[in-house]
């Protein structure tokens, strides 16, 4: 690498390769500095014997970067063409509503189409189809069938892939100059194609690039990142080709593109630990995203998957149910993977400690994987032919953070996963559904089977885009806040979860970005890339699917939930009496569910299911009456900021043969006596004439939850569909914090002194 560039470009998947590639094209001298190594034709690892041998990044810089950071584990790619070596191919649109979640001005599908339809053409988009050398994998025509069963055919579609499905036997020459054969439908598209059947990054866009000039070093790990006196910016790196050397270069522009976790994590080091930008802002590590990303499995299926045949990912069906921050929109796509680690899979069904035991830690699972592998990896499996792999991903709340551990400077993730779970459990009952339409039996990858811990192969945000620093860490352009000419280009400038495979969205927003900043540092206002007049408009499959009214069907398997009895007794009387004793005994004894408790803690009306039985003199005859549909609203908002309700709605029929409903509200609030035993156990009830809470009031008074009676309903929770004592703690836990939560709201929060007003968050400075 030289001293000096007109750009430096650090980092070479979907940002970088088109920074580079553009920057080139406008007559730009780029230097690309990549981590990883470059693989060309026939040189990824295949060594199924020793995963250590050419596969991991912590050993000797190989393809895989998995890092168990705390509470997500991160998958990335390694190589000269980043993550374009392990990705799945797969070439989708974010959906139109998509862009009105958190993204900056400007931004809209509309607007952003045009790159979109660049990027198709620069990567070849198809489809699988028969008229292809291997034809429709059967992995591919299953899910149809598995889809349809599911009533859910109106959302299955083929996906893009960046996949050439010509001759598999014939090396040929590509438009750009690459050469390339067909795809052979092996499943090694997540492990590197040894027949560059995929349109990798180096096979088009850093193919122009170099032939444009860039100059490209490989095995350079980047440091830091120093502004210099004239206005431009050092980057120190490591070189490993050279020993583990440290060389510097400079350049009046840099384009970080090392993929969102690595990019945020240069950039923390550069503020928080070598004080070389010192200035960027606050938000920097904040609104990072896994993309909703959930791996599943599925075994002993009635009909041969074959996942190994084909590309790994060739279909999707989208979920699209709820509102607000109920709504869980996931997309679904069936998987693949090599012949070779399907002995290593079949123990997740064979139950074997070392995949499906007792863990505790993170390191734990990773430990019993690899252990497993040792074995298991590399045989050959014949019942892996009726075993299948899913892969969801959706719309999660990208509010998590990575940040430096401030002793150690050890990178951290923080991820609340309590506010994702209802998305992540719709996609694991999702799975059980596909496996039980596959004829098969449902599994989970072992670290959320173990510990609930989510595996990411789609990390976005950290460094996102936003209109001002006090939202987002660079522009809507992805130029540094106080800092020109210093961009982030790659995935963790997006500022919400794509929900689908984020890919083509990074290239997209990376061409409109990288055509602005050309057109202002060449003062040509009209420049475009020049393939633009090849590209043509290219409709997204996504857009033609239909999303029934009311939203696609809930997931028929069931999701963890919770469930207790409640007792309560009190004295109900007719409208007209004056006198509360001249009523007469009443009660009810009824079990209270959520059946999903992730959705319950995510809908605003908290509603929970309710059956048992009500007693009332004079309508409900000695034995009681049963309550059909009766519902509970647990601790919605109140008529106030500082109050909630419980609300019952326990139908039944009296014994003369007619519709009655039992209506009753506990209020929750502070009466200035600090009374939470009484709010929380005083039921204001009404019996009403007819069959909805608007009837005629034949009864009225106040029944209540005593103290043995409470007693005995704790001794009724119950956490329901695991057996896992680790997931019934944590859904406990979940659930006690719902409770207390809004306890604190009603009792002791109001108490507290106001806070004191603060300037308004503004840091990081502007240009």
């Amino acid at each position: 690498m030289r001293d000096r560039y007109d750009a430096l470009v650090i980092g070479s998947g979907f940002g970088g390769a088109v920074a580079a590639c553009r920057l080139t094209q406008a007559g730009r001298h780029v230097g690309i500095l990549e981590r990883g190594r470059r693989y060309t034709l026939g040189t990824f690892p295949r060594d199924w014997s020793n995963p250590l041998n050419g596969w991991l990044y912590e050993h000797d810089q190989g393809l895989f970067d998995v890092r168990p950071i705390n509470e997500m584990t991160i998958v990335q790619g390694a190589a000269y063409g980043g993550g374009s070596h392990i990705y799945a191919n797969v070439h989708l649109r974010m959906p139109p509503d998509g862009f009105a979640h958190g993204w900056p001005r400007g931004y809209d599908r509309a607007s952003l189409d045009p790159y979109y339809d660049l990027v198709a053409w620069m990567l070849d988009l198809n489809t699988v189809g028969a008229d292809q050398p291997f034809g429709v994998p059967p992995k591919t025509v299953r899910s149809r069938e598995a889809a349809e069963r599911m009533g859910r055919g109106g959302q299955f579609t083929l996906t893009p892939l960046a996949v050439d499905f010509g001759d598999p036997y014939t090396l040929h020459t590509n438009k750009f100059g690459a050469q390339q054969y067909g795809c052979r439908h092996v499943g090694e598209c997540d492990i590197g194609c040894n027949y560059q059947a995929k349109n990798t990054l180096d096979l088009n866009y850093l193919t122009v690039a170099e032939r444009h000039g860039a100059e490209v070093g490989t095995r350079c790990e980047v440091t830091r990142v120093t502004p210099t006196q004239d206005g431009g910016y050092e980057v120190l790196f490591t070189d490993h080709e050279a020993g583990g050397e440290e060389r510097r270069t400079t350049a009046p522009a840099v384009v970080l593109a090392a993929g969102a976790v690595n990019t945020t994590e240069l950039l923390l080091r550069c503020r928080d630990q070598y004080r070389t930008l010192p200035r960027l802002s606050f938000m920097l590590g904040r609104r990072y995203s896994g993309n909703g990303d959930y791996l599943g499995f599925a075994f002993g299926t009635d009909q041969p998957m074959e996942p190994w045949s084909g590309p790994t990912i060739t279909s999707a069906i989208v979920h699209d149910r709820g509102t607000g921050a109920a709504r869980r929109w996931f997309l679904f796509q069936e998987g693949g993977f090599p012949r070779e680690i399907a002995g290593l899979l079949q123990l997740l069904d064979e139950g074997d400690e070392r995949l499906v035991g007792l863990h505790r830690a993170q390191d734990d699972v990773l430990e019993g994987i690899r252990k497993a592998a040792r074995e298991r990896i590399g045989a050959d499996e014949k019942d892996g032919e009726r075993s299948a792999c899913f892969l969801a991903m959706g719309r999660d709340t990208a509010d998590g953070r990575i940040s430096l551990v401030p002793a150690t400077h050890d990178l951290r993730v923080t991820w609340n996963l309590n506010k994702n779970l209802g998305l992540y459990e719709t996609e694991e009952r999702f799975c059980k559904d596909m496996a039980e339409a596959l004829g098969g039996r449902p599994a989970a990858n072992p670290l959320w089977r173990a510990l609930r811990l989510p595996v990411s192969v789609h990390n976005l945000g950290g460094c996102v885009m936003a209109d001002d620093p006090s939202q987002g860490v660079v522009d809507a352009h992805g130029e540094v806040f106080g800092h020109p000419n210093l961009f982030v280009l790659d995935g963790g400038c997006l500022p919400a979860s794509t929900g689908v495979n984020p890919a083509h969205t990074i290239a997209a927003v990376a061409e409109r970005n990288v055509e602005a900043l050309i057109r202002r540092i060449t003062m040509q206002p009209r420049w475009t890339a020049p393939e633009r007049e090849h590209a043509v408009p290219v409709a997204d499959p996504l857009d033609a699917l239909h999303i029934p009214a009311g939203g696609t069907p809930a997931p028929a398997a069931p999701g963890t939930g919770l469930r207790f009895t409640e007792t309560m007794h009190g004295t109900l009387g007719r409208p007209e009496d004056s006198d509360p004793r001249a009523g007469s005994e009443a009660s009810f004894r009824v079990t209270v569910t959520a059946p999903v408790l992730a959705d319950f803690l995510a809908d605003a009306t908290h509603p929970m299911a309710a059956h048992g039985t009500v007693h009332v003199p004079g309508i409900t005859g000695r034995d009681g009456a049963q309550v059909a549909g009766g519902a509970v609203n647990l601790l919605v908002s109140g008529d106030d900021r500082d109050s909630r309700k419980m609300i019952y709605t326990l139908p039944f029929f009296g014994q003369d043969g007619l519709p009655y409903v039992l209506d009753g509200v506990k209020d929750v609030r502070d009466h200035g006596r600090f009374d939470i035993w009484g709010s929380t156990t005083t039921l204001h009830t009404r019996v009403r004439r007819g069959s909805t809470p608007d009837g005629p009031v034949v009864l009225s008074g106040d029944l209540r939850l005593d103290a043995f009676d409470f007693a005995r309903q704790l001794t009724t929770v119950r956490i329901t569909a695991t057996a896992n004592p680790l997931w019934q703690a944590g859904a406990l836990a979940r659930f006690g914090l719902f409770f207390a939560g809004s306890i604190w709201d009603v009792f002791v929060r109001p108490r507290l002194p106001a806070p004191l007003s603060l300037p308004s968050a503004g840091r990081g400075g502007g240009r």
